[in-house]
């Protein structure tokens, strides 16, 4: 009975000892793998690329087309405390930074609508600010109306098809970006299409 208990004792410890490493190895194999096939390989490389290659230089006065959605130029910028439409008339909108340490910053597009339909005027284009190369600052729209009397409001204004609206983004910046001579650049971004205006 000693020798038939023995037997069954190592048989069975045998057997355990047969069954676990497999299991451990299974999963130890399998999770590094997963994991090192999800965090490496796939996310970080593609999407810098696609960003990188997607940025083009524009120029003042240089006019961009996207086919059967609108031509695109930059005629300018302002630095300046107050911000008016290019023609003002006897009662007109103004931007005008009441703080001391600040200032307004106006980037003037023309965009000519070549499409069928009118495109909402806030939907145009996207601005951003970059100074330095490090520090970002966002825009607002606003668009010239009565030939340039007046400012209104973009959200409530469509650019008609083969007609040119004149728009102004605009942000309040601090005094020392506008008198630095650091570099400051204009990211637009137009449906997928995203363009780089120096402006120093």
């Amino acid at each position: 009975m000693k020798i038939v208990t023995g037997i069954l004792v190592t048989a069975a410890f045998l057997t355990l000892a047969a069954c676990s490493p497999k299991r451990t190895a299974t999963t130890n194999d399998t999770k590094p793998a997963t994991t090192t096939a999800t965090n490496t390989a796939a996310p970080a490389a593609p999407v810098e690329q696609k960003q990188e290659d997607t940025v083009t230089p524009i120029k003042k006065g240089e006019t961009v087309t996207i086919q059967d959605y609108a031509d695109i130029t930059v005629t300018g910028n302002k630095i300046s405390k107050k911000i008016e439409p290019s023609k003002p008339g006897d009662f007109h909108t103004l931007y005008e930074s009441k703080e001391a340490d600040s200032t307004f910053f106006a980037l003037i597009i023309k965009a000519k609508n070549l499409g069928a339909e009118g495109i909402k005027a806030d939907k145009i284009a996207k601005v951003n600010l970059k100074f330095d190369n490090k520090y970002d600052y966002d825009t607002f729209s606003t668009i010239e109306e009565r030939g340039g009397e007046d400012f209104t409001y973009t959200n409530i204004t469509s650019v008609d098809p083969l007609k040119t609206g004149t728009l102004y983004y605009l942000s309040e910046i601090p005094n020392e970006v506008a008198k630095s001579d650091k570099p400051l650049k204009a990211e637009i971004k137009i449906q997928d299409k995203v363009y780089e205006y120096t402006i120093r």
